[in-house]
């Protein structure tokens, strides 16, 4: 038995059924049905954002998000005179984007030179492993780490604690490290459903969906606390998120293109990865706290990837033609990644739920391949019309 694969299959088989059972007949006329307008135009998150980086690459660290400067794909002259620089075409851009920050750039311009940077208008989908992002400016966001007297939490009953004893020093560290990263990110995820909920009131949701959201919600506080429990304990002393940096204001999107768009990116795209990629981590955890916490995600996580699918179901029943075009946008951008080498993992890591950088990517294009794409296809056969082709 594969594990992995046999939650794929299970994972796809339902969202199979839920768009078929929430999108029963072609709806090709779907112009004249809004009953949801909108509010003041496309939120900010729903642009293009510039992504820049260093160039020539020896030019010293780039800065992401920076703003590009005047030119086309030939840029603007270099400095001090010289020849025009010419930025990389969008296909080199997006693979040196992509190495910096784990996720997926779809590339809506060419490149412009402006002090040492290239810059790109880009729409980014990050490969966050620990549950929905929150994000500013299409860049994940997560609270700081205290440790010691000033965590909040105290480490985990020692029922839940993973075997620590066959560790060295170096190992518990990276072990500390990793689930430290992965509780940051599921404590986000908590602000990201609190914010959706919040948007999915504004845009007139039915209630399912909202109290599902305040669920998820809760989902994520579990998911945060289990992941800081074992930080804590690879670590040795007690490690907890700290204040979330919300900077005194949230922004609350109330157009329904917007919104729809955004779940389509984040969660019938980004929880069903996630979904599948912590089943690759169960399959291959041994230690048995570890193993019940990835249990707990990957269920979690499968159920979340339902809610957006759910969601954005909703919106394009009832908000007409820009829903439609918003999310199919989303969906037609999918691409499903080049095959990865299968490289050795550590087996000491992978028994405590750690795989390597490699192999989460190797997941996250199977669950692309295997899960997303049918469950995006049937989707766009039911409103009717377009071809979602993957491009590797």
């Amino acid at each position: 038995m594969n594990a992995p694969n046999d939650f794929r299959r299970n994972l796809a088989r339902r969202l199979l059924a839920l768009v078929a059972a929430a999108l029963p007949v072609t709806m090709s006329a779907l112009s004249g049905c809004v009953v949801q307008e909108s509010t003041g135009g496309e939120c900010p998150d729903a642009a293009p954002k510039q992504a820049c980086f260093a160039w020539p690459e020896d030019s010293g660290p780039g800065d992401a998000g920076g703003s590009g400067g005047s030119g086309g794909a030939g840029g603007a002259g270099g400095a001090g005179g010289g020849a025009p620089v010419t930025c990389p075409a969008q296909a080199e851009a997006k693979t040196i984007l992509e190495q910096e920050i784990a996720g997926t750039h779809t590339m809506k311009s060419d490149g412009t030179f402006q002090n040492g940077q290239c810059c790109y208008d880009t729409l980014f989908q990050p490969l966050c492993i620990g549950g929905r992002p929150f994000l500013v400016n299409d860049a994940p966001r997560t609270a700081d780490p205290v440790r010691g007297a000033f965590a909040s939490g105290a480490r985990s009953p020692e029922a839940m604690a993973p075997n620590v004893d066959d560790l060295s020093a170096d190992e518990r560290a990276l072990l500390a490290a990793a689930w430290t990263r992965d509780g940051l990110f599921e404590h986000a995820s908590v602000a990201s459903f609190g914010r959706f909920a919040l948007e999915l009131l504004a845009v007139g949701a039915p209630a399912d969906l909202v109290a599902r959201a305040h669920r998820a919600a809760q989902d994520e506080v579990r998911h945060a606390e289990l992941c800081f429990a074992l930080a804590s304990n690879y670590a040795g002393e007690a490690t907890a998120p700290g204040p979330f940096p919300f900077e005194g204001r949230i922004e609350i999107c109330a157009d329904l293109a917007s919104v729809a768009a955004r779940a389509a990116r984040e969660g019938c795209i980004g929880e069903t990865i996630a979904a599948a990629v912590a089943a690759e981590q169960l399959a291959a955890a041994t230690d048995p706290a570890v193993h019940a916490v990835l249990r707990l995600i990957a269920e979690d996580e499968a159920r979340h990837a339902e809610l957006a699918w759910r969601t954005v179901a909703w919106a394009v029943r009832v908000g007409g033609e820009a829903v439609r075009a918003a999310v199919l946008e989303v969906f037609a951008s999918l691409g499903q990644g080049a095959p990865g080498e299968r490289t050795p993992r550590d087996p000491r890591l992978a028994a405590h739920g750690r795989l390597g950088e490699a192999e989460v990517q190797e997941a996250a294009r199977r669950a692309t391949l295997e899960v997303v794409l049918p469950a995006v296809r049937l989707f766009v056969e039911r409103l009717g019309g377009g071809e979602i082709r993957a491009e590797a």
